[in-house]
């Protein structure tokens, strides 16, 4: 792959960068998963991994949130794009197939099983498929299926405010502002979306590129921040991390910057393009295998093996497992729906082969 980014991955709808930060978000959820059943079920008195572990943990959590930014950023390009009606319908189509067929899923291996007792009434699942457990308090009935409830209320919000701006519906539009300020209060994790947004109507304001040493110093704090702030607590590191990540995406993704360059790459490109699926599908992935090498005794293989196996395993397991859910409930749905498929482009080449999955590249662009 060339030094600069490819014609071919730019559109006057998508920046190459953007897309590389989904890739990155994925890996970020997906590693923390990794390293903590890994830790847990293998490895749990290596004393090196206990004292990195809640750092991993912040870490990878962050990664949802880095996701939010990210909606709130690309959502307002297609707000500008389509009205209210085919906006809601494009994300409804765009979601809902991948979270309900797991969300169904779950709550039928759990009846089965009964891994999770709290989430086995058909109160919660209803609760659930509607996008209404936060304001009831009902656990998400699939592995990081709760984030998409938040994704599903900034839609709804984002696309009545923008509708009744366009209208000058000013009463309407102020009472709307007041649930979106209740929402915020209630939900304070809501302001990584608010973020995106305001990102987005400033990107005007980006320079082609920055230095290097500017995008690694902005990056390294970002990390230090991600991986040492409570995520579950309003306080002065959370807010200096809603400012050091707004910097850091406004840095990032700039559109001939580091990032833009590494997100061209196939293998990355091929990740941020299955990564909602990657997002969701993971721990369907990991779950049976974690099971299969409890049962062969990994935890008593020397570690420095038994992580490369682990790792590369699930990995590879994983990434299959979610290039068939994207193409069976991400791209189909939507090319029934509307002809088209989930990232849209004008002139593609055929990427290089980076595996038999890299073909997937060949039908991404812009959201």
């Amino acid at each position: 792959m060339s030094a600069g980014v490819p014609e071919a991955r730019q559109s006057r709808h998508f920046n190459n960068a953007v897309h590389g930060l989904r890739a990155f978000a994925a890996l970020m959820v997906f590693g923390v998963h990794l390293c903590d059943s890994f830790n847990t079920y293998f490895f749990p008195h290596c004393e090196q991994l206990n004292e990195a572990m809640p750092y991993i943990k912040r870490f990878g959590t962050f990664g949802v949130e880095l996701f939010f930014v990210i909606s709130g950023y690309v959502i307002m390009s297609s707000l500008q794009r389509h009205s209210l009606s085919e906006f809601l319908l494009r994300r409804l189509v765009r979601i809902y197939p991948v979270f309900c067929f797991f969300t169904l899923a779950f709550f039928v291996l759990n009846g089965f099983l009964q891994l999770h007792q709290e989430s086995t009434s058909v109160r919660a699942l209803f609760l659930n498929l509607g996008f209404l457990d936060i304001y009831f308090g009902t656990p998400a009935l699939s592995p990081n299926a709760w984030s998409l409830t938040f994704e599903a209320n900034f839609y709804l919000l984002a696309g009545l405010g923008c509708f009744l701006f366009r209208k000058h519906a000013t009463l309407p539009l102020i009472f709307l502002g007041v649930a979106a300020l209740a929402f915020l209060a209630r939900f304070p994790i809501a302001a990584y979306f608010l973020i995106g947004c305001l990102l987005y109507a400033i990107r005007h304001l980006q320079p082609a590129s920055l230095p290097r040493r500017v995008e690694i110093a902005v990056f390294a704090v970002w990390c230090a921040l991600a991986a040492t702030a409570d995520h579950e607590a309003v306080s002065p590191a959370n807010v200096a991390l809603l400012g050091a990540t707004a910097l850091l995406f406004f840095v990032m993704t700039t559109p001939k910057g580091t990032l833009a360059r590494i997100a061209a790459w196939d293998s990355v490109f091929f990740i941020g393009t299955i990564s909602y699926s990657f997002y969701l599908t993971h721990p369907y992935a990991y779950f049976p295998l974690r099971v299969l090498f409890q049962k062969i005794g990994l935890g008593t293989w020397n570690i420095g093996v038994a992580a490369p196996v682990y790792v590369l395993c699930i990995g590879g397991a994983a990434v299959v497992a979610s290039y068939c859910v994207y193409r069976l409930l991400e791209v189909a749905p939507y090319r029934a729906a509307f002809g088209e498929t989930v990232f849209r482009s004008p002139a593609r080449r055929e990427p290089r082969t980076v595996g038999v999955l890299a073909t997937a590249a060949s039908t991404v662009d812009g959201r």
